[in-house]
């Protein structure tokens, strides 16, 4: 049986701003649909599906014991979210284009892959590796004395990440209604508010990939 404890933590674990939020806000904002922060999201959901089998099997605590081996993931993760953070900023400060010249407020968002986005979800949360090891200490906490850790840990999993996509998923619909309020309300401040997304979110990335690296 699933405690009201372990739903009430896994809320508060979910729903606490991180890389993943970030990047599907980004996402919606950018491109104007749901559809590729949807795929972002999938992608994360496999990664965590993938955390959350490496901790049951002891892999996590395996690599937790292998300092060096975890120290090189972690720096990979943190390099691919300062890539991410610097690319935003980029195009945060990026001169927009003339009046006269077609841009991307100036008709349909550009198309963008489902795919790519699915990596990119994918490569969010999977280069964490402090993902798996969390789920390695939240999840036994809420197993029954006598359960079989193993099935009951897969099952918590399961719950922890259904709750997640359902979180990813409201999101994901209340930042798009946002989005089309404001350019209902302002359509010519499509670009300013486009860059200022693009610094925030830039930002954000670039201190998860500084507190990543330095092992916060």
């Amino acid at each position: 049986m699933i405690s009201g404890w372990f739903l009430g933590s896994s809320l508060l674990v979910i729903t606490t701003p991180g890389p993943d939020a970030a990047l599907v806000a980004q996402l919606v904002l950018r491109t104007g649909r749901r559809a590729p922060a949807l795929a972002a999201a999938a992608g994360m959901l496999t990664a965590g599906a993938g955390h959350a089998a490496l901790a049951i099997s002891g892999v996590s605590l395996v690599l937790a014991g292998r300092p060096e081996l975890f120290t090189a993931i972690r720096w990979c993760g943190a390099a691919v979210m300062l890539f991410w953070g610097l690319r935003a900023l980029r195009s945060a400060l990026r001169r927009p284009p003339p009046p006269t010249e077609p841009g991307p407020d100036r008709g349909q968002p550009p198309e963008v892959s489902l795919r790519r986005c699915w990596l990119q979800g994918l490569l969010c949360t999977g280069a964490n590796p402090k993902v798996g090891l969390f789920l390695l200490a939240f999840l036994p906490q809420f197993v029954p004395p006598g359960d079989p850790p193993a099935r009951t840990m897969a099952l918590l999993a399961t719950v922890h990440l259904s709750l997640a996509a359902l979180w990813l998923a409201l999101l994901s619909g209340a930042v798009h209604l946002l989005r089309r309020w404001a350019a209902a309300r302002r359509p010519d401040a499509g670009a300013a508010a486009s860059r200022v997304v693009e610094a925030v979110v830039g930002t954000v990335f670039i201190g998860f990939a500084v507190r990543l690296g330095l092992g916060g």
